[in-house]
């Protein structure tokens, strides 16, 4: 299991390692597990859909757009399936979500962030300051 989810988050750090604003996709990868903790994640998953679409679609080439993705790849990966969302967003099945579920998710993405922020740090170089 943590070997499968080290082997996602490694390639996951590569894709935001390429993109242009690559410091601030590692700030935000760094912030999201206090953003999940403090608000919940499906307000910290809405929260970054919000930052990181356009018209509703994720803009993979937007820093937040790309971890939001990256968070849905994951889970609709993840061979417990914890969490149905085919056409749907994470936020919005998180919505629908019985308090266990919530709770397993919850615990899977904040694992799953803990190995994608190790390979973010390693993969790209310094600190964003203007991150919001």
């Amino acid at each position: 299991m943590e070997q499968g989810r080290a082997a996602f988050a490694y390639k996951c750090a590569e894709e935001g390692a390429k993109l242009n604003k690559k410091k601030e996709y590692k700030a935000y990868v760094k912030r999201m597990p206090m953003y999940i903790k403090t608000n919940g994640l499906g307000a910290a998953m809405a929260f970054a859909f919000s930052k990181g679409s356009k018209g509703g679609n994720i803009d993979e080439l937007n820093a937040w757009g790309l971890l939001h993705r990256h968070i849905e790849n994951w889970l609709k990966n993840d061979q417990k399936e914890l969490i149905d969302f085919q056409d749907d967003h994470l936020a919005h099945s998180l919505t629908e979500a019985d308090s266990s579920t919530y709770r397993a998710v919850t615990v899977e993405v904040i694992a799953f962030l803990s190995w994608l922020r190790r390979f973010a740090e390693g993969l790209i170089d310094g600190e964003d300051e203007n991150v919001d």
